[in-house]
């Protein structure tokens, strides 16, 4: 039916302007199309005849007309609307030949490609000035700026991450010389543990998505948004001082190089997971956006205390609370990816506008078969260690990814511009885990059922200025970051052997033992605000010989932090009339709404402590001053001093009452860098400084929580100090050619007070707490290579070849005075530091046929994960060869496949006991306390560029 309204005066004046307002833009559209269809294009690929690589930012011109452009990040261009006629098309770049083409012919409606080879001209480099916007993706511009860099430091272009095929930025940051990656997400430089690695996210702090330590879940940020990551790895005035193994800058796009939009579908299959049987908790229908929708929350009418409640609002209570004990059984099919970029250029009036959007979401399914173990101290005379307890884990864990980032820039000229950047990221993470095995000669079948949510927003306005010439800088910063950590309803529940293959569920009696037969829930939120500034001023005018600047700054952020958890647990209602035929049901059977009662079935039991919960806050108000003094462009020294007044509070309780933490410290921090240009090629660089390392908020919590996964306690300790640390780096670094780079570097590094998560004396039923480690102290070198093999031989293959190769090795001692730590192996190695790290990599790139293949290792050395003492020793994670290899092939300047082979070696992760505490392993005296394998991963990825 349609129902036809009468039309006012005014309604059909706006009608016909309307009506008016569309003709004229179909009329415009009709002519554009006509006119675009009577116009052609020119396009192609740029790349360095030396290395093979792409060529950003080069110069691409029409000669005798206006028409022009610049290469993408990709070393793509493109001429649009071309009139039909034939033209010389010049190409040029700074310390590269001009190369013209002539006679390229332009056919109304079609596309001409020309793709350009340039060649190297060492005679252009002597008394340039470069000007204008430095291209930051590529590889060539990330070396520039390394090399310019006024500190040690390394770093990974979004070039690199393109050949890699690495999906995100755990992975990316594994190229870097001297960083593992733990967990497939925290990152440890230098084999120091993520607690001593300060992150930010375009130049402000990125919040944690952990309670328990210090750290960014780099899995959260999309390998497709980052324009590059750059790591600082000796300490310098202008940047924090919280840290020892570095810190790492991670700066997500722009400015587009041009107006793009891309899309990318990809789906790998995991050999211990697809197409097999997969076991899921009960989320929730609306899982798959990784959203939390609410299903497994407490009530809202949930009583807030279940102690101080009557018997019929505590069953009230049970019944609310969803039987959702059993998981879903289904198959679980392939991993997916789907990526959506999209970049615009606006010219406004000669003003350049702008804007980037990505748009990631993925999900994935992992199934691991783990074996866990616990053994008491070894015998050395019976040699024998005890085992305690022995578990075969069947864990099934389902990942889901939602990625958003939305950037706006604008340049108003070259001496000043202006961004607005947003990054948003949600993940969920499900996990069910089936435990079989025996305690103390006990049968057990354990299980758990988990659900996490985690959440962050981090969002800048930034601003950077030249004046007087560029002889002054400026530039600022305003941020706001915001995290979230949800755990709903994280269920566990034990069931006990009866020796003819069936099993009873354990009830307790009397008192809930939550980890055994109950739910935790717990909420973390954190909130940062930032500010910054810094103003760089030329002491004297550039024509002058000596050119000292002076660079000062301040840094204020504003941390909050709350913090809550709920530990509820079940019990037998009435141990006299309890229904004993309850515990030979199914669980299920057990949690059905008659079962909840006073009498024969099971009742709610409160098991949440008033330290279970705490908030806190940090501010943080730091200024420098750096001081650069050149001499005849062959010296320069940066020297200077950061102060920083940090006040951490922390309110919450323990067992003897309330909890006030108020720690107010003020540290003056002075470093100095000097570098000395032997040549053009090379340099060689010497730096100190002081730096700290604050506890984090977990770690003075007096918070316990129970780790089914580890099977241990965790509890916090206000008591701990700040570590302090002296840093000292020494670095050779040469340049072969465009794009390459060949370094070698060592560091000491002496610790106070370095704070370490280690097991309780007197403990066997593995307790841990936080401490501090009196001396610390570590030694290492770096090495890392990035060199074409192109012109070494006259053979084509290898000339296609580029090596990369990442070595560090680390001598790390922690040393102890008398009785402060009772039980540990003294000259035992930091937490989670390794002897050595190798990260290398052979690109293979044919031009002509288009075709990449790209291997790459990574292994890093034995390292402690579990800080032992008098009743258990020292587990340690370890090492494991991973290879990946990447095939690419480019069918044309819009469509390619990516084809993935991740660990193909697939070997074991695997912690050990050390039993004798020699630091040697050896499998008849050292115990396998963890060990599974991963799986092999394959995986393809098509991606198409629509325009």
């Amino acid at each position: 039916m349609v129902i036809l309204l009468p039309l006012s005066n005014k309604g059909k004046l706006e009608l016909r302007n309307s009506f008016k307002r569309v003709a004229l833009t179909v009329l415009s559209l009709t002519i554009s199309i006509l006119s675009y269809a009577q116009t052609g294009k020119i396009s192609g690929k740029i790349t360095d005849k030396t290395t093979g690589q792409t060529l950003v930012g080069l110069s691409v011109l029409i000669e005798g007309t206006s028409i022009g452009t610049t290469s993408d990040a990709e070393g793509n261009y493109i001429l649009n609307t071309v009139k039909p006629g034939t033209y010389r098309i010049s190409f040029s770049f700074i310390s590269f030949k001009k190369q013209i083409i002539p006679n390229v012919k332009v056919t109304p409606g079609k596309t001409t490609t020309i793709d350009v080879v340039m060649e190297d001209d060492q005679s252009t480099l002597n008394d340039v000035v470069i000007t204008g916007a430095r291209k930051s993706g590529t590889e060539t511009s990330l070396l520039a700026e390394l090399k310019k860099s006024q500190s040690i430091a390394n770093g990974v272009s979004s070039q690199t991450i393109q050949r890699s095929g690495d999906t995100d930025a755990a992975q990316v940051v594994k190229r870097v010389p001297g960083i593992t990656i733990v967990d497939n997400r925290f990152i440890n430089i230098r084999g120091l543990a993520e607690r001593y690695n300060n992150v930010q996210l375009n130049n402000v702090t990125a919040p944690s998505l952990e309670t328990d330590v210090r750290s960014f879940s780099f899995d959260l940020i999309p390998s497709n948004q980052i324009d590059r990551i750059l790591v600082f790895k000796s300490p310098s005035a202008d940047i924090p001082a919280d840290f020892a193994g570095g810190v790492v800058k991670v700066f997500l796009k722009s400015i587009p190089d041009d107006d793009r939009l891309t899309i990318d579908y990809g789906t790998s299959y995991r050999q211990n997971a697809t197409f097999k049987d997969f076991k899921r908790t009960n989320t929730g229908s609306l899982y798959f956006t990784g959203f939390n929708t609410g299903d497994n929350d407490l009530p809202v009418n949930f009583p807030s205390n279940l102690n101080s409640v009557n018997a019929s609002k505590l069953n009230a209570a049970g019944h609310a609370l969803r039987n959702n004990w059993v998981p879903e059984v289904n198959t679980a099919n392939l991993d997916q990816k789907l990526n959506i970029y999209g970049s615009k250029r606006f010219n406004i009036n000669n003003k350049l506008l702008g804007n980037i959007t990505a748009i990631t979401y993925s999900n994935s399914k992992t199934n691991n078969a783990v074996f866990r173990g616990n053994y008491e101290v070894y015998d050395p005379v019976s040699k024998i260690a005890e085992e305690n307890y022995r578990y075969n884990d069947d864990q099934y864990t389902y990942n889901v990814r939602l990625g958003i980032v939305h950037n706006w820039a604008f340049k108003l000229d070259n001496n000043n511009t202006f961004e607005f950047k947003n990054l948003y990221n949600q993940l969920g993470t499900s996990q069910y885990v089936s435990r079989l095995g025996s305690e103390k000669q006990q049968e057990y079948a354990n299980f758990a059922s988990n659900v996490l949510y985690r959440g962050i927003y981090s969002g800048q306005l930034s601003g950077t200025h030249k004046f007087n010439n560029e002889t002054t800088k400026f530039d600022w910063v305003a941020g706001y970051s915001k995290s979230f950590r949800d755990q709903p309803d994280y269920s566990r529940y034990r069931t006990l052997a009866n020796g003819d293959g069936t099993y009873n569920i354990f009830v307790p009696t009397g008192g809930a033992q939550p980890e055994f037969l109950g739910r935790f829930y717990s909420k973390m939120n954190e909130d940062i605000k930032t500010g910054a500034f810094n103003i760089e001023q030329a002491l004297a005018p550039k024509s002058e010989g000596f050119k000292p600047s002076v660079k000062v700054g301040g840094y204020y952020e504003d941390k909050q932090r709350t913090f809550s958890s709920r530990n509820i647990g079940y019990v037998r209602a009435n141990s006299l009339n309890f229904d004993q035929s309850l515990l030979k049901g199914t669980i299920e059977e057990l949690f059905d709404w008659k079962n909840i009662n006073t009498t024969t079935g099971i009742r709610l039991d409160e098991k949440s402590n008033p330290y279970d919960n705490y908030d806190a806050s940090n501010k943080l108000l730091a200024g420098y001053a750096n001081f650069v003094l050149p001499y005849k462009d062959k010296l320069t020294i940066v020297a200077g001093a950061r102060v920083e007044n940090n006040v951490q509070k922390l309110n919450s309780f323990d067992a003897g009452g309330p909890v006030n933490v108020n720690n107010d410290i003020t540290r003056v921090l002075p470093s100095a860098n000097a570098q000395f240009n032997i040549n053009e090629k090379s340099l060689f660089r010497l730096a100190y400084g002081k730096t700290l390392n604050r506890p984090e908020f977990r770690e003075i919590a007096p918070f316990s929580f129970y780790d089914f996964d580890q099977n241990f306690n965790v509890a916090g300790n206000p008591n701990l100090k700040t570590a302090k640390i002296d840093n000292y780096d020494v670095k050779y670094e040469f340049y072969p050619s465009t794009g390459e780079l060949i370094s070698i570097s060592g560091f000491y590094k002496k610790f106070k007070d370095a704070i370490e998560m280690t097991a309780i004396p007197g403990s066997n039923a593995q307790s841990f707490n936080f401490n501090n480690a009196q001396n610390v102290r570590n030694v290492g070198a770096e090495l890392e290579m990035r060199k074409s093999l192109s012109g070494l031989t006259s053979s084509k293959f290898l000339n296609d070849i580029t090596l990369l190769i990442n070595a560090s090795y680390i001598n790390s001692k922690v040393m102890f005075d008398g009785n402060s730590a009772i039980g540990q192996s003294n000259n035992r190695p930091m937490q989670g530091q390794s002897p050595y790290i190798i990260n290398t990599a052979i690109f293979y790139n044919n031009i002509k046929s288009k075709f990449q293949v790209n291997l790459l290792y990574n292994v890093a050395g034995k390292r402690i994960a579990f800080v032992g003492t008098d009743l258990i020793r020292d587990i340690y994670e370890m090492p494991r060869n991973v290879i990946d290899l990447v095939v690419t092939k480019n069918f044309t300047n819009k469509l390619s496949l990516k084809a993935n082979f991740n660990d193909l070696l697939n070997q074991n992760f695997t912690l050990m006991q050390d039993g004798n505490q020699d630091g040697k392993f050896d499998q008849s005296v050292d115990q396998v306390t963890a060990q599974f394998k991963s799986g092999r991963q394959f995986g393809l990825t098509l991606s198409y560029r629509v325009f």
